[in-house]
């Protein structure tokens, strides 16, 4: 499935609904590496970073050379900023 079918169908739902429908997308078709991208984008947004992160390692490794792996690697690197002088006013 391409990503343009995939925004397609979650377009205009309330991000509870979009997740429901991505993850009987993800379900019907486990070796596509898309849904599991645009899942883990959409719970990136909402703040479930965790969760997220697992969809793009799940993603990179149906399909190791895709942007998932990139993906994962900016969640990674944005996890892992440290910056003390936020820290200390």
């Amino acid at each position: 499935m391409n990503p343009q079918n995939i925004n397609a169908s979650i377009e205009g739902k309330v991000p509870e609904e979009a997740l429901e429908t991505l993850g009987s997308m993800i379900a019907g078709n486990p070796d596509d590496p898309a849904p599991l991208i645009a899942r883990g984008k959409l719970l990136w947004s909402l703040g479930r970073r965790g969760e997220a992160m697992t969809d793009y390692s799940a993603a990179a490794r149906i399909d190791p050379d895709g942007p998932a792996r990139l993906l994962l690697e900016h969640s990674s690197s944005i996890m892992d900023f440290f910056n003390p002088d936020l820290l200390n006013p």
